[in-house]
């Protein structure tokens, strides 16, 4: 119980080191299932007058096929452009590292990947917002077997 507790401390220090917390559902075009835990936090920075935050991304995917399962760890600099308080669209582009370099039949050739998303978003009230979320992952063709992967999902943002 001491060791439960001392966990739970540090992961909920470590979470408000972040500005924001989002946790979503997606799946791929092959219908596997996603859970993602994504940690936000915004910068000073601006790129073309865009803010720009940093997001730090565990995925969980479960093959609904076989027993296959994969862990994806990502990292990307997402910049925002607000078209009201309201709506909202972001970019983004950086790294992943995936557990394993094949999942159910495709195969990506390494372990490192790059990683691009578009997101969609909906501010539903100042502690809350809402995304439809696209990302693709692949290495680019660094490699012969790039099979990469196309994720569609939603995701509930909590800002502290």
């Amino acid at each position: 119980m001491k060791k439960l507790l001392i966990a739970l401390m540090l992961s909920t220090c470590t979470l408000f080191s972040f500005d924001k917390v989002s946790i979503g559902y997606s799946t791929t075009s092959y219908d596997s299932n996603i859970y993602d835990l994504s940690l936000i936090t915004d910068t000073n920075y601006k790129l073309f007058s865009l803010p720009v935050s940093l997001e730090l991304a565990f995925d969980y995917i479960d093959s609904t096929n076989n027993s296959d399962e994969l862990f994806i760890s990502s990292f990307q600099p997402v910049i925002t452009y607000d078209f009201n308080k309201y709506f909202f669209i972001q970019g983004a582009l950086g790294f992943a590292y995936l557990s394993d370099k094949s999942f159910e039949d495709r195969k990506f050739g390494t372990n490192f990947q790059f990683k691009q998303s578009v997101i969609f978003g909906y501010n539903i009230n100042k502690h809350l917002s809402t995304t439809l979320r696209y990302n693709h992952i692949s290495n680019a063709d660094l490699d012969d077997n790039n099979s990469g992967l196309d994720i569609f999902g939603l995701n509930l943002i909590y800002k502290f």
